[in-house]
């Protein structure tokens, strides 16, 4: 099974020492890369209301994807939270914690909070 990362899930694992890539292939799951969540991450790297640690874990993010051979697609026009709904909806798991996404998706992986570990959520 192949699961979808978003922005916020990268850098909120990269934030709290999880190895998502490992625990996701350990779960079955094959880690997707979108090329637009690459864009948005280097985008929020030159913003300025992002954190010190964020820009940190951004880059720790980029040496990650780099080491790590990752299926990379392109979501083509359109807004990245649209396609990723609409990618849920088609049964794919989308990897984030973006509140209207984990909302409008039936598969879905999430951080267990507590645990400092990874799961996949069906509804």
């Amino acid at each position: 099974m192949e699961a979808i990362l978003d922005t916020n899930f990268i850098i909120s694992c990269i934030l709290k020492k999880i190895d998502f890539i490992e625990e996701l292939r350990e779960l079955g799951f094959v880690p997707i890369l979108p090329r637009e969540v690459l864009q948005e991450m280097k985008d929020l790297k030159k913003e300025g209301k992002t954190s010190h640690a964020e820009r940190v874990a951004i880059d720790v993010a980029f040496k990650i994807f780099e080491q790590e051979k990752m299926k990379k697609i392109s979501l083509g026009k359109g807004k990245v939270d649209s396609w990723l709904i609409n990618k849920g909806r088609e049964g794919v798991y989308i990897a984030t914690l973006d509140r209207e996404i984990k909302r409008a998706v039936p598969n879905r992986i999430v951080i267990l909070g507590a645990q400092k570990k990874l799961g996949a959520e069906r509804s």
